[in-house]
């Protein structure tokens, strides 16, 4: 008996919609940028940016050797996404007319440069619930509740890592909400 079986339609299509949904709900790059880190894996989204970079450079009436030497793509791919802009392609021309000409730069990027010890703990988050949950805490708390954070953490061994890292947390946090 098999664990998993096919989504009937209408589950496949409630799932789509929510889909649709979470796309819409985001209204800036930066927000986009954490929906799709969280969503997907690096080589999943930079090969959904190839389709639409091909989809523009097709558009914008490239060849198909020039896009495949920039993009570093191969015929096949580049024919898929023509077929696709020559079966319909109407959410390529959509992104095509609005998106802005000038994209932000290394934003994408930046995010996934995270140190190796947060590369671990997004890894393995079991293993690190205590410091997570602390992170949270510190995150989401008032002045007054992180008042008390700092006061409580001053009584601690200040030469302990915990304490320097949620003391650090505290002062950036501090820094951004005044």
């Amino acid at each position: 008996m098999k664990k998993y079986t096919t989504l009937s339609k209408e589950t496949q299509h409630e799932l789509l919609g929510e889909f649709c949904d979470a796309l819409c709900a985001v209204n800036t790059t930066n927000e986009a940028v954490e929906l799709l880190t969280d969503l997907l894996t690096p080589s999943e989204t930079i090969m959904l940016a190839k389709r639409i970079r091909i989809a523009k450079l097709l558009l914008n009436g490239k060849d198909y050797d020039t896009i495949g030497e920039s993009l570093r793509v191969s015929q096949s791919t580049i024919a898929k996404v023509a077929a696709w802009l020559a079966e319909s392609g109407e959410g390529f021309r959509l992104v095509e007319k609005r998106a802005p000409k000038n994209p932000a730069k290394n934003t994408f990027l930046s995010h996934y440069e995270k140190s190796d010890w947060d590369k671990l703990k997004r890894r393995y988050p079991m293993m690190f619930w205590p410091q997570l949950i602390v992170e949270e805490i510190v995150k989401t708390a008032n002045q007054k509740q992180a008042e008390k954070i700092s006061n409580a953490l001053k009584k601690l061994d200040q030469k302990s890592k915990i304490y320097k890292d949620i003391s650090r947390m505290l002062k950036s946090r501090n820094s951004t909400t005044t």
